[in-house]
């Protein structure tokens, strides 16, 4: 017999064995596997997508204000908006007297933004259909509940995360 090193029930076993914190552990690393094979049909990268998000308000900011945003390191800032910048998706500018650079969204960081959104929320809403609209409603309360306790026991062990 093969060791087994836990989270998984053995063929035959009793899944009353299974510990829920593992069942959810492997369900949200399943998750993240099928985001990110939903994400290759993307446009955008992950980078691009969260740059372009926090721009939907149409507000134009500095280096400094996206990075604080993004909770983000200034120079991974700079490299991911010069990236943006040249590929049209942001646009750079100054305020007469500034002198921090100002960004700003591109029609274009405009509509691949959209786009991108658009079939990301496509695919949440077919999944949510498919489990029909009670157990649809009741899994959007559950893991808005879910993600708030965990955001207290992150923010316990230290770590200060965005309430979003």
């Amino acid at each position: 017999m093969a060791e087994r090193t836990g989270g998984e029930c053995a063929p035959g076993e009793d899944g009353a064995a299974r510990e829920p914190r593992r069942d959810v552990a492997r369900l949200l690393s399943l998750l993240d596997r099928h985001r990110r094979l939903h994400r290759q049909q993307r446009a955008l990268g992950d980078a691009d997508l969260r740059i372009l998000w926090l721009f939907a308000d149409g507000r134009a900011r500095t280096l400094r204000e996206i990075a604080d945003a993004l909770h983000l390191e200034q120079s991974t800032v700079n490299r991911q908006v010069n990236a943006a910048v040249a590929e049209g998706f942001l646009e750079r500018s100054r305020d007469h007297g500034g002198q921090a650079y100002l960004f700003q969204r591109t029609a274009k960081g405009y509509r691949l933004f959209e786009e991108d959104v658009a079939a990301s929320l496509a695919g949440y809403d077919e999944a949510l259909t498919a489990l029909g609209a009670a157990d649809g409603a009741a899994f959007v309360e559950l893991l808005g509940r879910f993600t708030e306790a965990y955001r207290v026991v992150a923010e316990r062990s230290g770590e200060e995360l965005r309430r979003e």
